[in-house]
């Protein structure tokens, strides 16, 4: 297959999976929703108890602490939704059209984890309206490096959500893959917790969590003091991650 289908048939997949998003309000208002409410709860009503601990370690207020957690779990609902249609689309035999289709399995692949991608990255990206409210004086540029962080890491999730999905037949087996791993991925990330207040062994496990470099990344480029070695390990797991739903997807 030559170069110019690949993308044709990339971009077809692609544009499905933002139309889709664009055609479901109710998902746009879960995932958003959901983690404002969270971040209302936690970074106002639940402040004054949780900022003693993070005090000596931050100049900011915990709930500017908490937002770049807040974005990183819209990614990670955003990729469960997009996941979930996945298993929609074998249910409805689209998936399978596809499959007997000229169309190759790697252009399925990064169509669907580009596409997903772009929605949690919209979604994610809505939150940062709340940097004035909480005061940050962030600069253009690193809310620019802020947002290439945050395009990663919502492709990273999307593609690992996809790898999982490909090989549950039903939802019900995809939420048990949710609850078993997306979550714990996400409160070992440091996102609402430091993770340097942790136990030792939580910490180095928090640490092996690829989506506590994510976080890291995001907030500390938010912060203006980014940590470049956590922005390139943010890329790599995006390219990991496609690459083992690309694996997943040619396992028909």
């Amino acid at each position: 297959m030559s170069l110019t289908q690949f993308n044709l048939n990339t971009w077809v997949i692609f544009r499905r999976e933002v139309i889709r998003f664009t055609r479901q309000p109710g998902r746009i208002m879960a995932a958003i929703g959901t983690t404002a409410l969270l971040w209302l709860l936690l970074g106002s009503g639940f402040a004054r108890s949780l900022s003693p601990e993070i005090a000596p370690e931050t100049t900011t207020s915990f709930g500017a602490w908490l937002l770049p957690g807040m974005m990183t779990l819209v990614a990670v609902f955003s990729a469960i939704f997009s996941s979930l249609s996945t298993i929609e689309d074998r249910q409805s035999g689209w998936l399978q059209a596809v499959l007997v289709s000229p169309v190759s399995l790697l252009s399925i692949a990064t169509g669907r984890s580009l596409g997903g991608g772009l929605v949690a990255f919209l979604q994610s990206g809505i939150l940062l309206a709340g940097l004035p409210l909480l005061g940050m004086a962030t600069s253009l540029s690193s809310v620019l490096l802020g947002l290439v962080v945050l395009g990663f890491t919502s492709i990273a999730m999307s593609g690992l959500g996809l790898a999982f999905a490909w090989h549950c037949r039903s939802a019900s087996s995809f939420h048990s893959i949710m609850n078993l791993v997306f979550m714990p991925m996400w409160l070992l990330s440091g996102s609402v917790f430091p993770i340097s207040g942790a136990s030792r062994w939580l910490e180095i496990v928090a640490w092996c969590n690829p989506l506590t470099w994510c976080t890291t990344a995001l907030r500390s480029s938010l912060a203006g003091a980014p940590e470049w070695n956590m922005v390139g390990l943010t890329v790599a797991v995006a390219v990991v991650s496609v690459t083992i739903a690309s694996a997943a997807v040619s396992r028909r």
